[in-house]
């Protein structure tokens, strides 16, 4: 889902004190009044104004992500956003998925198939079955597509009969016969390669902070519609959880999703919306796990390590570990334990009746992580990540309406 890695941002919101970018919005109470030029979009209280000229077409240049600092941002503090590796986005190993999956299906000749989970194996990690059958459907063109069948013999792409027909391999009620499939296929080890990554920049994470008092908590979410991704960035007041600055980016989402590794899908979108705010975060909320992880390196660790930002990683199912006999703690919430340690919590937000599952992403401790989440929750979610989800859905929504209105115009 997404690694193609090049984002395109066609919205931005900011404050109104900051200098248009392509397009900008403000946050604005509803009584103000707006000129003929100014479109709603997002809700009530957020207005889009077009830039006023091309070099109100500013920002960050989104295609290599080379700027380090917040806009508005002086020289001397900027100077502190530094990513940790090198200028490019993923500096250590090769994120192409489709050049990966191709390199597999090279290698099934005529005559015979293989299955999306005998591929996934190649790939370095079975939990990418299913990504393999989507991206194989959404790509019917590349070559050997239609040699990829299911686990039940029935190839992925539909129109597959003809060509396997011609190649001499025929189907018997829509399923190709056992003895045409291919057990195994030679290793590509891309996600393997990935999975090292994460594991060296596992031990990166920093899991201790200060404790000094907060102005700002940011949440970023991501919301997909097909291969477009929404990606919306809050700031919010960290006393009156009121909101300071929104960001969004709108970018299309190349890497699939594969459980464990959703970082390498939504990276690039949340560090082109986080960078946009003028503000730099004191802490941020990822919508997804951070050291409740396989390799103790998920999403909210990816970022708060890549951008060197205290992040807590948030998540509405887990992923490891379980939850200690002890049983809650005074706070509520419940430890959960992998690999021998506390590693997160399970926590009950009032109005919710499932629990969220509460992890370090870094620069942060685990109980005061908790904290943060707790004091940043009024009912059901905390609310930068509430926040930034409704703006991700209603930006969805409203891209669908503007392709129907298109449609209908025709």
């Amino acid at each position: 889902m997404k690694p193609g890695r090049t984002a395109h941002p066609e919205q931005s919101m900011t404050s109104s004190a900051v200098r248009s970018t392509s397009p900008t919005a403000a946050i604005r109470p509803s009584s103000t009044r707006m000129s003929p030029v100014t479109k709603r979009r997002f809700s009530s209280w957020v207005t889009i104004r077009p830039p006023r000229s091309t070099k109100d077409m500013g920002g960050p240049p989104m295609g290599r992500f080379r700027r380090k600092g917040f806009r508005g941002y002086c020289q001397r503090e900027s100077s502190k956003w530094k990513s940790i590796v090198d200028t490019s986005r993923y500096a250590i190993v090769d994120i192409d998925f489709g050049r990966a999956l191709q390199e597999c299906i090279d290698q099934v000749g005529r005559g015979r198939v293989a299955t999306c989970g005998a591929i996934a194996r190649a790939l370095g990690d079975i939990r990418a079955a299913r990504s393999v059958a989507v991206w194989v459907a959404a790509h019917p063109e590349r070559p050997g597509s239609h040699r990829v069948v299911r686990a039940d013999g029935r190839p992925v792409l539909t129109s597959a009969s003809s060509e396997l027909g011609r190649e001499g391999t025929r189907l018997f009620r829509g399923r190709v016969s056992a003895d045409r499939i291919l057990d195994s296929l030679e290793p590509v080890g891309f996600l393997t390669s990935l999975r090292e990554e994460q594991q060296m920049l596992s031990t990166r994470v920093v899991e201790r902070g200060d404790d000094q008092q907060l102005e700002c908590i940011a949440g970023v979410d991501a919301s997909y519609d097909g291969d477009a991704m929404y990606v919306v960035a809050t700031n919010l007041d960290a006393e009156k959880l009121i909101p300071v600055e929104i960001s969004a980016v709108t970018t299309k989402a190349e890497f699939p999703y594969i459980p464990t590794f959703l970082a390498y899908r939504e990276f690039p979108g949340i560090e082109a919306a986080v960078r946009r705010l003028n503000r730099r975060p004191d802490i941020l909320l990822i919508d997804g796990h951070g050291r409740l992880h396989p390799a103790l390196f998920g999403v909210a660790c990816h970022v708060g390590v890549r951008l060197d930002l205290p992040t807590i990683g948030i998540a509405k199912h887990p992923l490891v570990g379980r939850a200690e006999r002890s049983g809650p703690m005074p706070s509520g919430a419940s430890p959960i334990e992998f690999g021998g340690q506390v590693r997160g919590y399970a926590w009950t937000p009032p109005g919710r009746e499932r629990p969220i599952f509460v992890s370090i992403g870094h620069r942060i401790s685990l109980e005061r992580a908790l904290e943060m989440v707790r004091a940043s929750t009024l009912r059901g979610y905390p609310e930068p990540l509430k926040l930034a989800d409704r703006i991700g859905r209603e930006m969805k929504r409203n891209k669908r309406n503007e392709k129907r209105e298109k449609g209908a115009t025709r």
